[in-house]
């Protein structure tokens, strides 16, 4: 594929030209041969690619709508708008236009577009050959006859796409066409609108679900609850068995300090009978409170032991402090500040911006990745991204 964006230089108006007027600022796909020019405004363009790219499972078609003109034996088909097909089943061997489907197409050809008629249609088909199958020629004979209407095919898996016009007897399939920017309320309406339409339908969620969903998020949170209450029964239990502990060694304590009583008391009355029977030099008793003190600080150690491994237990199940909001929006603030910020203007595409500010079309999918976005997302003048 060859693309070749340039800016067309204005002249005035020639023939029935200054019925319609040929765009400025387009950007070329493939190469532009015979005396048919095809040209698809950028907001139709970006829709159909869009709509392609979310329908890779599935086929899906639309209508596309504009107006045809002629100059000096030269064939002007501009594509300024399309509308999707979404409830259609499509495929290479099914395609079907029904009554109901043209209904949907003039209603809302008639709400958004009623300046602008039926041009064509689009058609995407995963893994379709851009060698037509007889079931896509004869749909397209039987609904959108003569040499002015196209068919636009996009493959949303390889990203092959051509435009079929039906000359000398057969589909044809066209070298190259014309992507153009200028102001396109229509369009820009008509998406808005169905954003609208989508963001509604996902509110009006069924109450059944509303409620499965609640319950859920209510057991999920009493499961966290119980978790985050575990430690605190856990700690409650090591403490519960410390107290046992330092009860035991109270006791232990006292009844060594008694039976060294005891002991205090036999030898006092032994040297008392020594002193009478053998020597009448005094002798100095025993001093039982340093041996009282002595069995203390034997038994003072398995105390700190027991508070220790108490400290310990008690650590392990403190959990660890999560960072602080301040910090986390302060990580934000640096990340967001390392990028540049840039106001989308008139007829920007990530292609165009890529070009402008990095000199090549390499950096589409970091502008893409960096703001949450793909390649095929409309996007609006005034609107701002930031860039790698």
């Amino acid at each position: 594929m060859i693309e070749i964006v340039y800016e067309k230089e204005k002249q005035k108006p020639e023939g029935n030209e200054e019925f319609f007027r040929i765009p400025n600022n387009i950007r070329q796909i493939g190469e532009i041969e015979g005396t048919q020019k095809i040209y698809i405004e950028d907001y139709a363009y970006t829709y159909l690619c869009r709509i392609s790219s979310e329908n890779t499972g599935r086929g899906i078609a639309a209508i596309l709508l504009g107006q045809a003109n002629w100059k000096e034996g030269i064939s002007y088909l501009f594509v300024k708008s399309a509308v999707a097909l979404s409830d259609m089943e499509i495929s290479e061997e099914h395609v079907d236009f029904t009554q109901e489907t043209w209904n949907h197409v003039y209603e809302k050809n008639k709400e958004y577009f009623p300046e602008q008629e039926i041009v064509g249609w689009f058609l995407s088909v995963p893994g379709c050959s851009m060698e037509l199958h007889e079931v896509i020629c004869q749909t397209h004979l039987n609904h959108f006859g003569g040499n002015d209407k196209v068919l636009f095919v996009m493959e949303p898996l390889e990203k092959e796409e051509a435009f079929y016009r039906y000359e000398d007897g057969k589909m044809s399939r066209q070298a190259g066409f014309y992507v153009y920017y200028e102001k396109n309320e229509d369009m820009r309406n008509f998406l808005v609108a169905q954003n609208e339409r989508l963001e509604k339908k996902s509110e009006e969620v069924d109450d059944g679900a509303v409620h499965s969903f609640r319950k859920k998020v209510e057991r999920k949170a009493e499961q966290e609850k119980q978790k985050k209450n575990f430690p605190l029964f856990k700690t409650a239990g090591v403490c519960v068995a410390a107290a046992a502990l330092a009860v035991s060694v109270l006791y232990l304590n006292d009844y060594q300090k008694l039976k060294g009583t005891e002991k205090v008391i036999a030898s006092l009355d032994k040297q008392e009978t020594n002193q009478r029977t053998e020597s009448p030099e005094a002798v100095t008793p025993v001093n039982a409170s340093e041996k009282e003190e002595e069995k203390e600080k034997e038994t003072e150690p398995s105390q700190e032991t027991s508070e220790t491994k108490v400290q310990e237990e008690e650590q392990k199940e403190i959990p660890k402090e999560t960072p602080s909001d301040a910090e986390a929006e302060q990580q934000e603030e640096t990340t967001a500040s390392t990028h540049t910020s840039y106001t989308i203007q008139p007829g920007d595409t990530m292609t165009r911006i890529s070009m402008k500010n990095y000199g090549t079309i390499k950096k589409i999918k970091e502008i893409c990745e960096l703001n949450q976005m793909s390649e095929n997302d409309t996007i609006y003048p005034g609107q701002k991204i930031l860039l790698p």
